[in-house]
This record gives C-alpha cells, sequence and structure tokens, in this order.
C-alpha cells in the first residue's frame, strides 16, 4: 500500500528554511524537500521565504565587503597558539574585537533596513485613511453610538489603538460612532464627531511603530480636499480630517 505523504507545518517549515542558503545551494538537499514542496503550496510561507532570502542575501552582500584588517589573522592566531603570560598587552586583540565591532554595526544596519522596509509610509497609511472616507462626509461605521466611551470600549474590544486622551474641547461635540480597520495587517481606527456647522470630524489613530520614520510640520494643511492635522502622542499617530472651514477646527484640535 501506497504510503501517504506526511504535511508539513508552515512553522516546521520555516525552522527548516531558515538554515536554507540564500543561493539556492541546498536545493538538492533531501533535508529540505518537504519544507520547499510546502513554500510552493502555500502562498504566505512563499512570500515570507521569498523575502528570507532576500534578506539573507543582503547581508551577504554586506558582509562580502568588508575588507578585514591585515593585522586580524595574525592576531587572532597569536592569541589562540601563544602561551598565557600576564605580560601580553590586551592590544594584541583590539583588531579582532575592531572587526567584531564592524560586523555587529553592519548587521544591525541592515536588519534595521529591512525593518523599516516591511513598514509603509506616512503617505500610505495617509492615502489608506483617507480611502476609507470614501470621497465623503459619511463613512460606513462599525458602530454608531454618540457614546464616546462605548465607542472607545469597543475599538479596544477590536484590539483598535486609541487615543491616549482625546483633546478636552472635544466634550463639546458629540460622538457619532467608530471603525477598527485592518489595514494591511496594521489595525487603524477611526472616531466620528459632529461639529456644530454641520461637518464631521474624523480622528483616525494608528501606533506609531506601525509606520516607517514618521515626519511632519505642525499644523493643518490641505490634502485632496480634505483638511488635515498630525499630532504623535504616548507612541500613538493621531491624524484628525474635516472638511469644515479652518477656523470652525481649530476651536477644537
Amino acid at each position: 500500500m501506497k504510503k501517504s505523504r506526511t504535511e508539513i507545518t508552515n512553522e516546521r517549515a520555516k525552522f527548516l528554511l531558515s538554515a536554507y542558503r540564500y543561493n539556492g545551494a541546498d536545493a538538492q538537499d533531501p533535508m529540505f524537500r518537504e519544507a520547499l514542496e510546502q513554500a510552493t503550496r502555500d502562498p504566505d510561507l512563499a512570500a515570507w521565504f521569498a523575502k528570507e532570502r532576500s534578506f539573507d542575501a543582503l547581508i551577504a552582500e554586506k558582509l562580502n565587503s568588508v575588507q578585514p584588517p591585515a593585522s586580524l589573522k595574525p592576531a587572532i592566531l597569536s592569541g589562540l597558539y601563544s602561551a598565557p603570560s600576564k605580560h601580553r598587552s590586551m592590544f594584541n586583540w583590539l583588531p579582532a574585537l575592531a572587526a567584531v565591532l564592524v560586523l555587529s554595526g553592519i548587521l544591525l544596519s541592515v536588519m534595521r533596513q529591512g525593518s523599516e522596509a516591511d513598514r509603509p509610509s506616512l503617505s500610505q497609511y495617509q492615502s489608506a485613511a483617507l480611502a476609507v472616507l470614501s470621497g465623503g462626509t459619511a463613512p460606513k461605521l462599525d458602530l454608531l453610538t454618540s457614546d464616546l466611551s462605548r465607542s472607545q470600549e469597543y475599538l479596544s474590544e477590536k484590539a483598535a489603538p486609541r487615543a491616549p486622551e482625546m483633546p478636552v474641547a472635544f466634550r463639546e461635540l458629540q460622538t457619532v460612532g467608530c471603525k477598527a480597520v485592518n489595514w494591511n495587517g496594521k489595525m487603524m481606527s477611526l472616531t466620528c464627531f459632529s461639529l456644530p456647522g454641520g461637518e464631521l470630524l474624523h480622528l483616525f489613530v494608528i501606533d506609531a511603530k506601525a509606520l516607517s520614520k514618521i515626519t511632519f510640520q505642525p499644523g493643518i494643511r490641505e490634502i485632496n480636499g480634505w483638511h488635515v492635522e498630525l499630532r504623535r502622542e504616548l507612541g500613538m499617530l493621531l491624524m484628525f480630517v474635516s472638511k469644515a472651514p479652518i477656523p470652525e477646527l481649530v476651536k477644537y484640535i
């Protein structure tokens, strides 16, 4: 009787493929066969594997560009084979220590670059947030409520980020409702308020760590017909969005 194939989990496949050489040198190694087959069947695993190989290739490129000092090898061998002596100077090890620090710096730099590359930009986030409004002033909300506390409880239940503290002037405004949005695996929240002039004031919140380097000028500016202001508070990025006139907005944000 033909033996059925044993399915391999993605976790097991990742464990094995993490040791796979980026240049494909292990393609014929039986140890990786099942994991490679699983990567061809599972799109998520395939995407992870491609990213891992790209990252490994970047590290290899950086390491290949390092030219160790000519004195490094003799210094290491001297330390290994010379008899212990209380008179030996610690300076014999300085070249090796310097090389280790250089390599560590390169690896940290590459890892930082990879982490930054994985995170979307501020402009991408702004575009995604404004798209939630669908060009109008009344977005489709998950929860319609005039109770601000209830809206924030709902966002907490959905593991969506919330403003650390609402502006004091918001106490004068009536809440319309809220929405939790999963944007490419990053959670953001939207809470809407009704302004006295009839327009809505939308507050988007996202964890600042979900985005790449954030830089912006304070103050209200216009983006695609919307008046937008950004603030960073206790690790959260707050974005206020409205079509209301600026003189009215400045009373509340």
